[in-house]
């Protein structure tokens, strides 16, 4: 072998190793690109924090991230006098975890009564309690989390012990997708 004149052995030595461990490919080959990596070839662990910029993602393939649902019925639902719970708006949803709310319009004639109504996925619940009237019809809202295992139902339900027919109007369920769901309730 010819020794070069004016580059200490070490330095060649070092060049060498370089090549030999794998530096060659990127000096012979030039930039790595997509076309170089198999799939699945770039991991979480791979990826440093707060790199990705949002319009690199597709939203949906976030987990919990996809579309609300939402139903409304603005037409009155009606409560007989003296019932239980009556089914007035139902929602069904596909399997996931949500927030889920609703809202409602309570009105009936009479003297006043303590309406509940009860917003309901599988055994879930979430109860609210108005007074209402002829000159007290009032908003209700309810709010609960819950995750579907499968596809499943969300109701909302008002009861009416009164003497008079309950209306329920511009009723509105809407379920919002997360993620999962931390809860916790405090006695």
């Amino acid at each position: 072998m010819r020794k070069l004149r004016g580059v200490p052995a070490i330095a060649i030595a070092a060049i060498a190793l370089f090549v030999a461990l794998g530096g060659g490919y990127a000096i012979g080959k030039g930039f790595i690109s997509t076309k170089d990596l198999k799939n699945q070839a770039v991991t979480n662990k791979k990826i440093k924090k707060n790199t990705i910029k949002g319009n690199r993602v597709d939203e949906a393939s976030l987990s919990g991230a996809g579309t609300a649902q939402s139903v409304r019925q603005d037409t009155a639902a009606q409560v007989p006098a003296a019932s239980g719970e009556t089914t007035v708006l139902t929602l069904q949803v596909p399997a996931g975890s949500y927030v889920l709310n609703s809202k409602a319009v309570l009105a009936k004639g009479g003297a006043q009564d303590q309406v509940q109504c009860f917003l309901i996925a599988d055994g879930d619940r979430d109860r609210s309690l108005e007074a209402v009237d002829a000159t007290n019809n009032t908003t209700i809202t309810n709010l609960l989390v819950h995750t579907f295992t499968g596809a499943g139902t969300v109701s909302l339900a008002c009861d009416n012990p009164g003497a008079a027919l309950l209306l329920v109007t511009n009723k509105v369920i809407t379920a919002m997708p997360v993620g999962a769901i931390n809860n916790t309730t405090i006695p």
